[in-house]
């Protein structure tokens, strides 16, 4: 039996940006930095249609909201002088509410014309309908933070960011004094226990309370994903010099990021046995290994 080390180099980029949202300046205003990642994403169905997707730098942040019902006060405050230009019924709304580190607030409002005109008909005739939802985008920054569950960055500020789905933006007020911040609180005791598998999709339900939904167990994000081992099983066919060659593969890639997962080292190992069959001189069928043995590295 032959034995083969045979070491492979593999040099890989990665993008730097895992949290690009868009290239509107506009639109950077009011929304989550590129550069800031966000680890955990939740998406709560409030009934009706209505839903809130919550997006956090770090799981701690979660108590940071858990008053959300001042936090939701304070944004209807806010809004109140625009309540006039908030006044068609038909139109789908979108308001952006962002608050920086000093407390400064932005808000910008844009409404949207339904495409062709939509009816509703009853006994008393037809009436407009509206068939959009309208949307409120509410991003802040995290002041004096809670020390941070997993390994992220420590120069970058941490962020929460709430998108609300309302077919009305007056149902928000149907969610606050209770209903939202008993959610919250579920979500919070609940996060670490099981989160089973939403038949027939990739996502996954909180078992507490299956209004609560995510991508991942526990709301990992795809951006979150920093140190781990990763399994690989293959099984191969090859054609060798007319010898028909089955061999499979086994190995183990580590994966470690940095802080700001702007690089990931992913050293690997695998090991390949090839087994190929012939007869000798006797013209006995025998069996014949060769062993590999490959070290992969990405960066």
């Amino acid at each position: 039996m032959k034995k083969i080390i045979n070491v492979l180099v593999l040099v890989i980029s990665i993008l730097p940006n895992l949290c690009a949202q868009s290239n509107d300046p506009a639109d950077k205003a009011y929304h989550v930095p590129d550069d800031v990642i966000i680890h955990r994403r939740f998406y709560l169905d409030l009934d009706k249609g209505n839903k809130l997707t919550i997006e956090l730098t770090d799981i701690n942040d979660l108590k940071k909201i858990s008053n959300i019902d001042s936090l939701l006060r304070v944004f209807i405050d806010d809004i109140t002088p625009l309540k006039d230009s908030l006044a068609d019924p038909l139109t789908s709304k979108r308001i952006d509410y962002a608050v920086d580190g000093r407390g400064r607030k932005k808000i910008r409002l844009q409404q949207f014309q339904p495409e062709g005109e939509n009816y509703l008909v009853t006994d008393d005739g037809l009436s407009g309908l509206k068939i959009a939802q309208d949307t409120i985008n509410i991003t802040g920054v995290i002041s004096d933070p809670l020390k941070a569950s997993q390994k992220i960055s420590l120069t970058k500020p941490r962020y929460y960011h709430l998108v609300f789905n309302l077919n009305k933006l007056s149902e928000l007020m149907d969610y606050m004094n209770g209903p939202l911040k008993e959610k919250i609180e579920t979500l919070q005791a609940e996060v670490d226990n099981r989160w089973p598998l939403i038949l027939g999709t990739s996502s996954h339900y909180l078992a507490k309370d299956k209004t609560i939904s995510a991508d991942k167990p526990k709301g990992f994000t795809k951006a979150s994903s920093g140190d781990m081992v990763e399994g690989y099983v293959a099984v191969n066919i090859q054609n060798y010099k007319n010898y028909f060659v089955p061999s499979f593969s086994v190995g183990a890639k580590l994966v470690l990021s940095n802080r700001d997962r702007t690089f990931k080292w992913e050293p690997g190992l695998m090991w390949e046995p090839h087994f190929l069959f012939a007869r000798d001189s006797a013209g006995k069928m025998k069996t014949f290994r060769n062993d590999f043995l490959t070290l992969t590295y990405g960066q």
